[in-house]
């Protein structure tokens, strides 16, 4: 008897300190992204002041700067890091590419999943991408099917970190190197992790 119960208090002692070390690469994982968020953050106000400079310096008129890029129904314009996107009679302007949105999606790994939420108290997946492109100046619905929709689907290996992931009734943001950012369910909230099978790699 005292030895089923020394062994089942080890067990016990095995789980606390195997959970302990989970929550602290999470809280690890957290802070690490918020870091990130704060340098790429950082970054953005350093381009925008770069730019304003290169802006009031320039001798040249400002379209000979542009490099017009065509694709059928997309017309992007891109001026230094900015870039205008045409589609029908939508303009929206992304300013930094998908920096803006990257960014946003790694300070909120971590964030509890809330049916409905896109920031207060949590986030849903659609709500999630619909906050973090926000950023970018891009207005999304706030539904996976819709965004879904207005996206083009491109193979993985074209993927580039700021293209939407999209799945049956789900949708993330890619990261790069096969990782994503979304917000699963109740159980993983809002999390960094691999794409797993079944995701498709879209594009606006």
């Amino acid at each position: 008897m005292a030895q089923r119960a020394s062994r089942a208090s080890a067990r016990r002692g095995n789980h606390l300190r195997r959970a302990s070390e989970l929550r602290t690469a999470e809280r690890k994982a957290v802070r690490r992204a918020a870091r990130e968020a704060t340098r790429a953050r950082a970054r953005e106000a350093r381009w925008a002041r770069e730019a304003r400079a290169a802006h009031r310096g320039a001798t040249t008129p400002r379209r000979a700067t542009r490099h017009i890029i065509r694709r059928t129904h997309v017309v992007r314009s891109v001026v230094t890091r900015h870039a205008v996107v045409k589609r029908g009679h939508q303009v929206v302007r992304v300013a930094n590419g998908m920096t803006a949105v990257i960014a946003y999606a790694k300070s909120q790994v971590g964030r509890r999943y809330v049916s409905g939420g896109e920031g207060r108290g949590g986030f849903d997946c659609s709500g999630l991408t619909k906050r973090a492109y926000a950023q970018a100046g891009v207005r999304l619905p706030h539904s996976s099917r819709a965004q879904a929709a207005r996206a083009r689907v491109i193979s993985r290996s074209k993927a580039r970190p700021g293209d939407l992931v999209v799945g049956s009734g789900h949708v993330g943001i890619y990261m790069g190197r096969g990782m994503m950012i979304d917000a699963g369910n109740h159980r993983t909230g809002v999390v960094y992790r691999k794409l797993y099978s079944g995701l498709r790699v879209a594009r606006f």
